[in-house]
Parts: structure tokens; sequence; C-alpha cells
């Protein structure tokens, strides 16, 4: 049941120049929080009290009792309160949620401002998640981390806390969002997760990692880097490569080109904000599209000189592959940057695909052809690259380092040269 009660208040009001009186129009909360949610539009305040109940005002200028007296602030179900999002009075009106203030879960939402005296997460099994919308700000004096709480910063918003102290660890994802905190007297690390925005999707900072010594009785801390992301990302490219037709412009290996597909998984390791390492496991698909009608015969590809029908032939191979990339960007955001790339694969399978158009889908027949290939593949390229156009995150130039196909078949190096775009 809501009550009013008249708090005398001494306000100086730079415009004005007089003391106002603020009401406090109030209600009791008798049953336990575990989960609280924060709307915007006003400026919350948590106090942290060791009671049974919750104490729940709106504070307002005098002349805005009645409108603050009819406006329904929250809304309780379970045990999740909802403070409602501010519509009719002026932005920024204080709400006080007085009580005990171990939730199991706080979500600020988009555009909310909350200010906490203290939070405490006790040492339990089960984690607490603080999460911040898209331009929340939330301000702690006092954090006391038994337990290992979460905290999920979204895109551009603030969290401050003035003293962090408690065994536990923090775990902070910040996406283009900003965290501060003033003195950390705890013995657990905070593990900091930074994401970054230079397109329309993140990309995945080097995390760091804080921790604090005590060095004689003195509080140190310490903030580190750490190399490896501890993730893995999906690689993807589509590449053209010319030049892979031999001297003798009459030899069965002529090709109009070449298509090549490389995907796979990859993770970094990165050692600045300017230079990183890329690698891991990668499928190279590449297809080299045939001059003449070939088949496979004891000595490798023979030219059918008459055959029976039109035919289109291509080589398909598919190669394993391990790519180590090093990568300097120019700006801490990486937008821009240059690669220097190498490639090691194993030929894992090689089809000759032959196509009859005459009589459509089903006139195409595949035969085994990892003969006529080299079983090793070494490449080496070149990228510039870039964060600012969209799913585009690169250009690569790159040639192959080995003969393409078996000495036994073909003593031609068919060197070429490709060109990629790398997502």
């Amino acid at each position: 049941m809501k009550r009013i009660t008249l708090l005398i208040m001494s306000l100086c009001l730079t415009r004005l120049g007089i003391a106002q009186e603020e009401i406090a129009i109030e209600q009791t909360i008798n049953h336990p929080i575990g989960y609280l949610e924060i709307g915007a539009g006003w400026d919350v305040r948590l106090m942290n009290r060791n009671t049974d109940s919750y104490r729940l005002a709106v504070v307002v200028p005098e002349r805005f009792a009645g409108i603050a007296n009819e406006t329904r602030v929250c809304n309780f179900t379970g045990d999740t309160l909802t403070i409602l999002e501010n519509t009719i009075l002026p932005k920024g009106t204080v709400v006080e949620l007085e009580g005990r203030l171990g939730f199991r879960k706080i979500n600020a939402f988009d555009k909310s401002t909350a200010m906490a005296e203290q939070i405490d997460i006790p040492e339990n099994a089960e984690p607490v998640y603080i999460e911040l919308g898209e331009k929340a700000d939330l301000s702690i004096k006092k954090l006391v981390c038994q337990g290992d709480p979460h905290f999920e910063m979204g895109e551009r918003s603030r969290l401050n806390i003035d003293t962090i102290c408690g065994s536990g660890d923090i775990h902070i994802a910040r996406h283009n969002a900003e965290f501060q905190y003033g003195t950390c007297l705890k013995e657990g690390k905070i593990h900091i997760d930074i994401y970054e925005r230079p397109s329309w999707y993140y990309v995945k900072e080097n995390p760091i990692i804080i921790t604090t010594k005590l060095e004689d009785g003195q509080p140190v801390t310490t903030e580190r880097n750490r190399i490896w992301g501890n993730t893995l990302g999906i690689g993807l490219g589509v590449g053209y490569r010319n030049g892979l037709n031999p001297v003798n412009r009459n030899s069965p290996y002529t090709s109009s080109g070449g298509l090549d597909v490389p995907f796979g998984l990859l993770t970094s390791f990165v050692f600045t904000p300017h230079l990183s390492l890329s690698t891991g496991l990668q499928v190279n698909l590449n297809q080299r599209w045939m001059d003449y009608p070939v088949k496979i015969g004891e000595n490798g590809l023979e030219i059918i000189e008459n055959p029976e029908m039109t035919q289109h032939d291509k080589l398909v191979s598919t190669y394993l592959c391990i790519p180590a990339e090093l990568y300097y960007y120019f700006d801490k955001k990486k937008s821009f940057g240059l690669s220097m790339d190498i490639k090691f694969g194993y030929l894992v399978d090689a089809q000759l695909i032959t196509r009859f158009p005459s009589i459509g889908n089903q006139g195409s027949i595949g035969e085994n052809a990892r003969s006529l290939f080299n079983p090793w593949k070494l490449e080496a390229g070149i990228s510039i690259i870039t964060n600012v156009l969209g799913i585009i995150h690169g250009v690569r130039v790159y040639t192959n380092l080995l003969p393409e196909y078996n000495k036994a078949v073909t003593t031609e190096k068919f060197r070429s040269i490709g060109f990629e775009i790398k997502f």
C-alpha cells in the first residue's frame, strides 16, 4: 500500500535560486527479490540494508506529488521486480530501492541509470549475472565479491565501480562499452573480454586480466593482456587463380583458370593492439576448368581426340590445410591493416568431373584423380585487411610455392597468381 511521506529537503535550484519541498511516495515490498529489472527514464538509487523487506520510493518535487501518486512505478511477478520505464514524470526522477541487495540477476535496460551503494555477491554455486543494455549507466560504490559475478555490457554502456573487494573472480564482456574502477582490493581476478564494433558486427580484442597483490601492506594492481583469446572463429574466402597453363598450349593440363574456396576454424594470438597471429584448420576446395576434353590414362591426363559427344571437364581437389597469418593493423580499432600468410596443406581428395550437356545433369561422372596432383600444398599470400566493409574482411593476393601436379605426370611447375576476397 502506498503512503505519502513529506520530506523537507533544502534544494538549491541553480536556476530558480529557491528551496523546494520534495515528496517521497513509498511502498513496502515484503517478498524476496531474486531478479531486478530497471527501466529507463529514472535515476535509480539502490541502498543496501540488512532487512527482510524492501522500501521503494519515488522522490519528486511537491508539485508532482499528485501525478507520482497515480503513476505505476513497478511490477512484481514471482521473485522478479521490474521498475517500469518512466514516460510520465520528468526524466531522471529519483527512485530509491532500499533493502538487501543480494540479487541473483540485475538487468539494466537500454538507457537506464542506476547507482548502488554496495552490492554483495555471496559465495555459492549459482553465478550472479548483471546485464547492461545499450547506453545503460551503472555506478557501484562498493562491490563485495565472494562469488563470481558476470557482467554483460551492451553497446555504449558504462560501468563504474569505486571499490572492489572479495576473493571471487569477476567476468566482464564489454561490447564497445566503458568500464572504470577506482580501488581494487580483491584477491581474485577481473577477466575482461573486449568486443569492438568497427562495422555492423563485433570483433573480439585481446582479453585483459586485472590482478591485485599486497606489497609492503599496500595493494598493487596490474593489468595484462592475454595473448590467446581462447575463441574460435569461422574463416571463409573465394578466390580466382590464373596462370595455371603449361608452356605447351596443346597440353591436356591447359585450363581456363581456377576457383578456390577456403573455409575453416581459426583462432588468434594477440601480441599488441596492432599485431596478431591467426592459425587453425582449414579446408581448401579447388577446381580448374579444362580447355580440352580429357581422360585419365596410364601417364596422367590425355586429350580425347574425337569424343563421341560434347563434354566439359574440370579437376576438383580438396586439401586439408594449416594456415598461419600475421596481421598488422594501423589503428587500435583494426579498421585497416596488412597481413602476410603461409599455408601448408595435404591432399585428401581429387576428382576429374566430366559433364555431358546433351544429356543434362544425369550425364555427370567423377573419376579419382589423386594420382595427378602433388599431395602437398605450400601457398603464400599478402592481404589488405579492413573491418569497415561489412562482411568483406579483406583482399588477398597469393601464389603456390610447390608444383600443382605430381612430377610423375608432368614436370611443369604451373606457377599461378590468385586473387581472393576474404569474409
